[in-house]
């Protein structure tokens, strides 16, 4: 963070930062704004984020914070007393202030001038053009500076084009440059560690080789990380080599990456599952059932017996009691392990299988097997090691379906629609959070051109066997 001070108080007019998450680039950010208000007693600071959400509570909140702790400002009409600060706003006098922009209001950022003047810029890529125009039309005078601090996750952004423009100094943060990966322990509470960097590798990305065999594996206390070849991330605390998907590049290294190139599930996994050999020991039968929501969708019944994936059913009738009639002879069947999806109209078959004694008025099962209604929405269930981390039951189940394909436990289907699907869905890349959550089902669509109801029956049918393991017995109503 040091190259950041350095490069604002060598005079350098424009500068990019971009960082990786946890980095606390918000509380430098934060600590700058400050520094500089408080050195230049004839300077105006304009400050601004993704959102007015992000400007007055994440920033102004940690430039509050800093404010206080370290006493800095006095009240110019008494200066035996501490200044009073506003929600987004410390005005010292009529030519020296500091002040919150809403990105969301182009003409409120304009016509500002002074001898110093700091424009501060937070969630960089989150911005528009049109604001961006109107802040850098300050920026007139000798001493006129803009910082700009973001996750570089958007190769549509004005930040990457601004880096690509060659005008401006760009600083690069990796989670591996924090103090607290350096020294392997948490020295600075809530940030970036180890133990982040390896939980996020083992889900954003897959081990490329152990190394124990490897004779260009550098040793322990080497640089970290160290990367031999294009697209590989070297841990040195582990000894082992990640694969750099897009993800880790932007949220572990700091580095632009195409993040529309890849999704959750690398291709090559759901490749490799075609070929899984099929083994049906016990044939544990189970069936996910994702309800059509209209319009052309149809409802997907997918089935497994053992690891291996049988050939899916579809089912064009929008009747809710139709649907719950055939889940019922599924289960009639064999298919005594079912996950269907209980989100908006899903609800209604819920209710329908209610009817027929498959569930209790909780909608919990009552039957041998086990039927199980999973709203996406609802909680994770703690079923993954990083449960902590997941914002929800979809992601909950996408994860574990990725935990087998890891594995190489589970037997797919060579069926086109499928592979597409699953390698479309993408973890969410606008939440600014450190829970795993994947993009709104509604983009995924969009790119697709169609609902990914394959691949959601798919991930629901090796959900209700998760789901299957933490069920208590129920009495019968």
């Amino acid at each position: 963070m040091s190259e950041i001070f350095q490069a604002i108080e060598s005079g350098d007019r424009k500068i990019l930062v971009r960082s990786c998450n946890g980095a606390g680039k918000t509380t430098a950010l934060a600590a700058i704004c400050n520094w500089y208000f408080y050195t230049y007693g004839d300077s105006i600071v304009l400050t601004t984020a993704s959102s007015w959400t992000q400007v007055k509570r994440n920033l102004w909140g940690e430039i509050r914070r800093q404010a206080r702790n370290a006493k800095l400002y006095k009240d110019p009409n008494d200066p035996e007393k501490l200044l009073k600060l506003n929600e987004t706003s410390i005005l010292l006098s009529d030519k020296h202030f500091m002040i919150g922009i809403s990105p969301d209001v182009p003409e409120n950022a304009m016509g500002f001038h002074a001898p110093h003047l700091l424009i501060a810029v937070d969630e960089a890529t989150g911005l528009n053009r049109e604001i961006f125009d109107a802040l850098t039309g300050n920026l007139t005078g000798s001493d006129a500076q803009i910082v700009m601090i973001c996750n570089p996750i958007d190769m549509q952004s004005f930040p990457y084009e601004a880096e690509q423009s060659g005008d401006w100094q760009v600083i690069t943060i990796s989670a591996f440059d924090h103090p607290n990966v350096d020294a392997g322990e948490e020295l600075i509470k809530g940030a970036v560690t180890q133990t982040w960097i390896e939980d996020r590798l083992n889900s954003w990305s897959h081990e490329l080789s152990s190394g124990a065999d490897r004779n260009d594996i550098p040793v322990l206390g080497s640089e970290i990380p160290f990367r031999s070849t294009p697209g590989e991330v070297y841990i040195s605390w582990l000894r082992k080599r990640y694969r750099a998907t897009p993800i880790v590049q932007a949220r572990i290294l700091g580095e632009w990456a195409d993040m529309e190139s890849e999704g959750l599930i690398p291709m090559e996994l759901l490749q490799a599952a075609c070929q899984t050999p099929s083994s049906k020991e016990g044939e544990v039968k189970c069936l996910g059932v994702d309800i059509a929501r209209g319009g052309e969708d149809a409802t997907v019944f997918a089935f497994f017996a053992g690891n291996c994936q049988l050939e899916f059913k579809t089912m064009h009738e929008k009747d809710l009691m139709a649907i719950a009639h055939r889940i019922k002879r599924y289960y009639d069947e064999g298919f005594q392990i079912i996950a269907l999806d209980d989100t908006g109209v899903g609800g209604g078959v819920t209710d329908r299988l209610k009817e027929f004694h498959l569930l209790d008025r909780a909608g919990r099962t009552i039957v041998d097997g086990g039927i199980y209604p999973v709203n996406f929405a609802q909680a994770a269930k703690g079923l993954l090691r990083n449960n902590k981390d997941l914002a929800n039951a979809r992601a909950e189940m996408y994860f574990a379906l990725l935990d087998e394909l890891r594995a190489g436990s589970l037997r797919l289907l060579d069926h086109k629609q499928l592979l597409q699907e699953l390698a479309a869905i993408r973890l969410s890349i606008t939440e600014n959070t450190l829970a795993f959550r994947l993009e709104d089902k509604e983009l995924t669509r969009r790119r697709l051109g169609r609902s990914p109801d394959f691949a959601d029956a798919t991930a629901l049918a090796r959900y209700g066997l998760r789901l299957r393991e933490i069920a208590k017995p129920r009495m019968v109503l």
